[in-house]
């Protein structure tokens, strides 16, 4: 069903689980995968005074360097899995737009992500990468979302059942 899939990474531990779950869904369908980090977007004109030069140069070299470690990681993964895939770091000030670029240009037929799972104001003010993605993407969508998150959170509503069946 599906022969190429995106799989986008910021780094994180949640990312890196993702991707242990892409490539396995990956060689199951005996599909490719194409891999994306999205690096920021390093001109100072678009942060005018607010972030000083020399700071920006040091996130931009350093943002290099995690694309090569986060981009390797996956790499491996598909690798030792015999995956074909193929990495691609991108510059980009907004990483939801980069992931359906990339996923079009790249003819992929599906994009495989994580939801990082913030909640309430968190999410209200910081947004969230996966919901503009699909909202966004013409192409499939799949949220990872693994078990331990889903059970830390049924735990903390059972809590605050048991909290208001004592209240009541």
């Amino acid at each position: 069903m599906f022969q190429h899939i995106l799989l986008p990474t910021d780094g994180s531990q949640l990312s890196r689980d993702t991707a242990e779950r892409a490539v396995a869904f990956a060689k199951a369908a005996g599909a490719t995968i194409t891999a994306l980090y999205a690096r920021p977007l390093g001109q100072s004109e678009n942060y005018g005074d607010l972030v000083e030069p020399k700071a920006l140069d040091r996130l931009v070299s350093s943002s290099e360097g995690k694309s090569k470690e986060y981009l390797g990681f996956i790499k491996k993964l598909c690798k030792d899995a015999g995956v074909a895939c193929n990495a691609i770091s991108v510059v980009h000030d907004s990483p939801w737009e980069a992931i359906i670029n990339v996923a079009e240009d790249n003819s992929c037929d599906l994009i495989f992500m994580s939801k990082h799972g913030r909640g309430g104001l968190s999410s209200l003010l910081l947004g969230s990468e996966t919901y503009r993605v699909l909202t966004h993407s013409s192409i499939p969508v799949l949220v990872y979302r693994p078990p331990e998150l889903d059970a830390s959170r049924r735990k903390a509503r059972e809590k605050a059942r048991e909290r208001e069946r004592k209240r009541a």
